[in-house]
């Protein structure tokens, strides 16, 4: 794998909380305002029944949702869905904070944060004629004959791994990670990294999407790499 040709192309944070959040339409038009003013400039607006989807940008779309269909709990989720343009982590991390900001500032009272989660998703380039041979016998170090059992070609595979959170952690966190050959190009490997937040946090604490976020990068960067490269 080289790890330099990494590309992202999927980021998205999301938050529970409690309570839920108003979901009228002057609620509503509150949010889309505070956005503006925040920075974030929106194209287009759905509403399904308790819930408000705002759609921003064309180049590098950002979507906002913000859900209240269960009486008990809300949710606020941020995804860059075709983060492959130029929009970087970086200014992800801007943007989910400017979000986070028009949130807390018109759906107003106090709230705790019951989980959350991250997931980055990242193409690399393979140093092999196939991502799933670099995988199954680079890294497994698993013979070719003993696909032959199946019967035929593997057009693509990989690997997924659950990973606890470790005992006596402050902030528990349950990483999901998937590396897999690339069906479109054979010639690359995507992964997809999953950090899991499930443990409530205290009333007082607010949602802080740039620490999660660069977080689960960071593991990627030191951990999934090496873990690629053998080490």
């Amino acid at each position: 794998m080289n790890p330099e040709s990494r590309q992202t192309i999927h980021m998205g944070i999301n938050f529970v909380f409690a309570p839920p959040p108003a979901m009228d339409k002057q609620s509503h038009l509150r949010f889309q305002q505070a956005l503006v003013g925040a920075g974030i400039e929106y194209t287009g607006v759905r509403l399904p029944e308790n819930q408000i989807e705002v759609q921003c940008g064309t180049a590098n779309p950002l979507v906002i949702k913000v859900i209240g269909s269960d009486p008990r709990i809300g949710q606020l989720l941020i995804l860059a869905p075709q983060a492959a343009g130029s929009l970087g982590l970086d200014m992800f991390i801007k943007d989910s904070e400017a979000v986070v900001k028009a949130f807390e500032e018109t759906r107003g009272g106090q709230r705790q944060i019951l989980a959350s989660d991250v997931t980055l998703r990242d193409l690399f380039d393979t140093t092999h004629e196939h991502a799933f041979q670099e995988l199954w016998e680079h890294r497994l170090g698993q013979p070719e004959e003993a696909l032959k059992v199946l019967g035929r070609g593997i057009q693509g595979g990989g690997l997924r791994l659950v990973i606890p959170p470790l005992a006596g952690d402050t902030e528990p966190v349950q990483i999901e990670l998937k590396i897999e050959s690339y069906l479109r190009d054979s010639q690359r490997l995507w992964v997809e990294t999953i950090f899991k937040w499930p443990q409530p946090r205290a009333v007082q604490e607010r949602m802080d999407p740039g620490a999660q976020l660069r977080q689960a990068d960071r593991y990627v960067e030191e951990c999934v790499v090496k873990f690629m490269m053998g080490g």
